[in-house]
């Protein structure tokens, strides 16, 4: 198993105002430009790349995606905002970095959304990757 942790926003580099934070949900990615939605996406693939770090390869396929977030306050929120937006940013990551052929069953058979723990001093998603036998 591989446990990647993940923020819950990205920042978007911009030449002026400092950098644009983006919070990865579907509210917000039904709403981008989809030039700052590509930005997006592009920033999301370094981010993914660094939480990879040193690992070297997944186990083998299909696979056990489990998402659990842990958000930085007590305030409401739902999991089927949030997660699905950073699910989808997070599979085509992987499969730019070439840890992934393609998402499609045959790959990722399995995702589960969780809820964590509040966690102010350091909210983020984390990402677990398992061999589907292997739950």
């Amino acid at each position: 198993m591989i446990k990647l942790s993940l923020p819950l926003s990205v920042a978007i580099p911009r030449k002026t105002k400092g950098d644009r934070i983006v919070t990865l949900n579907l509210n917000t990615f039904r709403n981008l430009h989809h030039m700052i939605a590509n930005s997006a996406k592009r920033e999301w693939v370094k981010v993914v790349a660094d939480a990879v770090g040193y690992q070297t390869h997944l186990p083998e396929p299909p696979y056990l995606f489990t998402y659990t977030v842990f958000p930085s306050s007590n305030r409401k929120f739902d999991l089927g905002n949030v997660l699905p937006a950073i699910q989808k940013y997070t599979d085509d990551a992987l499969i730019e970095l070439g840890w992934l052929k393609d998402d499609s069953y045959k790959h990722i058979s399995a995702i589960n959304y969780r809820f964590g723990t509040v966690d102010p001093e350091n909210p983020r998603v984390e990402l677990e990757i398992a061999s589907w036998g292997d739950e």
